[in-house]
């Protein structure tokens, strides 16, 4: 099945908006993102402004309560800075399973999904990303080629830090050879040769402890140059309907949430290598 995705094009129409001193304004409720063989279909109960009308262009204030006499305490302050947090994580997630599945097909070679573990109780987090760049840099000499990768910090509960990365183009490696390069400790091979959704399978370690304050102004997650990017379209309700009897076979979950702003969202996700009759 092809999909038409139109991205590129938009983008450079928006472009060429602003250079005419236009404001942006489109209006829809309706997407779908293609990542590879998974696709994901959004619904919106309310219409989606863009531009100047766009919702996310208002100020929003902050609100708070007088107490003990002229102190102002922001009540909400710590719960929404936590749940800032919480969301930005999810994003990160999002991100990062979409980018992984827009690449697993996409390279000469097979996926390949390891972890490296220091053997020390390393918990300083630049020293450790250091020794991960000079690990990548040692095994692309040791390759003769640029790596295209992704890879993902985790926190074990003693708190030292380890890495899971996948590569999308890297050529058999014996294992031998693979903790001589990483050379710190460890390395764990993970069988994914079953797996139909690799970007959900590693995302599932970007879990609670990824909230680590060492994290902070630090990334949860690397990826390489010149990764596919998925490709994200507005499309138009007649559109959207003739999709999703087209990939009905395919679906693998469905739900239905509420937001703030946008009232009901009706998501789908559907896996091209997966079919329910």
């Amino acid at each position: 099945m092809i999909i038409a995705i139109n991205k590129q094009k938009n983008r450079e129409e928006a472009k060429e908006t602003v250079r005419n001193g236009r404001s942006v304004n489109m209006i829809y409720n309706a997407k779908v993102i293609v990542a590879g063989n998974v696709i994901e279909l959004y619904e919106y109960e309310k219409e989606i402004r863009t531009g100047k009308d766009s919702y996310m262009d208002k100020p929003v204030g902050r609100k708070g309560k007088r107490k003990e006499g002229l102190e102002w305490i922001d009540e909400d302050m710590k719960a929404t800075r936590e749940k800032n947090r919480a969301d930005a994580l999810q994003r990160a997630r999002k991100n990062l399973r979409r980018l992984i599945n827009a690449n697993v097909d996409a390279w000469a070679e097979r996926v390949k999904f390891f972890t490296l573990t220091f053997k020390e109780n390393v918990q300083d987090i630049k020293m450790a990303n250091y020794e991960f760049k000079k690990f990548r840099q040692r095994l692309e000499y040791h390759l003769e080629l640029k790596l295209k990768y992704v890879a993902v910090i985790e926190f074990q509960k003693r708190g030292a830090i380890h890495y899971h990365m996948v590569t999308f183009n890297m050529p058999y490696v014996p294992h031998a050879d693979l903790e001589r390069i990483w050379g710190h400790g460890f390395v764990k091979v993970n069988a994914i040769d079953e797996v139909d959704n690799v970007g959900a399978y590693v995302t599932k370690y970007m879990t609670k402890d990824n909230d680590d304050e060492r994290l902070k102004g630090e990334k949860c997650y690397f990826s390489s140059r010149g990764l596919i990017k998925p490709a994200e379209e507005i499309i138009k309700k007649e559109d959207l309907n003739a999709l999703r009897e087209a990939l009905s076979p395919n679906k693998v979950y469905e739900n239905t949430f509420d937001s703030e702003h946008l009232g009901l969202i009706n998501y789908q996700q559907y896996n091209l290598k997966r079919k329910y009759m």
